[in-house]
């Protein structure tokens, strides 16, 4: 007589800006299949696809899947799902809600999708989010079972970056100076990089910014120079820098940018939107505004890398530590 497994069914979108998250989700659980029937759907599957129609399919692939498969536990972003079965434990990886970010259609769908969420509260089993900020802004929407799992980070393979490359020849080839640049953050809507320009040019360094897909600039942000850069190529322009400046104009839901930054003892600078704050307040940074963020910089300037003690509550923030975290939280509603 065989037992029955419980199927967990995770739906990994890497069109909503969590990619890394959800792949470290995808990692833990894969691990530990010997304990269910674990099921991944990845939009990547319908990558031949223009990306319009991908996600469309993907998300009626979704549905369909939820209400007439074979599903007992179901790992979604609200985004994803528009209706929540009953017979179906929800996990649903919210990280954070600003529509503001967003125009036209988009935003109209992203308006609904999040108050069909909070209006089907009760359906979910439990809330994820990356920071205590947006877990309680969850919870205050009515959501009874909230957990924050921080993000985690293979900082063995970035520390390995920095010795398998050659340092210098990766800065030579993007026209660069170790300590001489500013990196401001992945290329982004709304990433705030047009007022750290504005706010930062005076100091006349170089402004990089970085993404591993090729993507143009936008008229507006033709003082920045951008990267296309691998793994590796990442760490090596991150640890190099002066600085690392993410100056969101929206809530973050963390920002990994500038928590990879601080591992490597890069100083940082932030807007602190959302849960962002939670992450420098880690360091003792202070939040930074158009009006503060010249003086900011010259203040972190000053103080250089970052110490020993401050690098290391940044690299707290293992990935076992976050594979445990959701292995639990798995387990829990199985």
């Amino acid at each position: 007589m065989t037992l029955y497994k419980k199927v967990i069914r995770f739906m990994i979108n890497r069109h909503d800006g969590a990619t890394q998250y959800d792949l470290h989700v995808d990692n833990a659980l894969r691990e530990q299949t010997n304990d269910f029937s674990y099921i991944v759907q990845d939009i990547e599957d319908y990558k031949l696809f223009p990306r319009f129609l991908a996600l469309i399919i993907f998300w009626l692939r979704a549905q369909y899947t939820l209400f007439f498969g074979r599903v007992d536990i179901a790992i979604v972003s609200p985004s994803m799902m528009l209706i929540y079965p009953k017979h179906v434990s929800i996990i649903c990886i919210a990280h954070h809600y600003d529509p503001s970010v967003f125009k036209g259609l988009r935003r109209i769908y992203i308006k609904l999708s999040n108050w069909l969420f909070i209006f089907q509260s009760s359906r979910v089993a439990v809330v994820v989010s990356c920071s205590k900020y947006w877990s309680q802004y969850y919870e205050a929407q009515g959501f009874k079972n909230t957990l924050t799992i921080f993000n985690g980070f293979d900082i063995k393979a970035m520390d390995h970056s920095i010795v398998a490359l050659d340092n210098s020849s990766v800065l030579h080839r993007f026209n660069l100076i170790s300590k001489k640049y500013l990196h401001l953050g992945s290329y982004g809507i709304a990433k705030g990089q047009k007022m750290a320009v504005k706010c930062l040019k005076g100091y006349e360094l170089p402004m990089i910014a970085t993404s591993s897909s090729k993507v143009s600039l936008k008229d507006d942000l033709k003082g920045i120079h951008f990267i296309n850069a691998n793994f590796n190529e990442y760490n090596v322009l991150l640890k190099n820098a002066k600085a690392v400046i993410c100056m969101s104009e929206f809530k973050e839901g963390w920002c990994r940018v500038l928590h990879e930054a601080a591992i490597h003892g890069t100083p940082i600078l932030g807007s602190g939107l959302g849960g962002m704050k939670e992450l420098l307040e880690i360091g003792g940074f202070t939040t930074s505004t158009f009006n503060t963020l010249s003086n900011d910089f010259d203040i972190i300037i000053k103080e250089g890398c970052l110490s020993g003690y401050k690098v290391n509550l940044y690299r707290a923030f293992t990935l076992e530590r976050f594979y445990e975290a959701w292995r639990r939280c798995v387990n829990d509603l199985l």
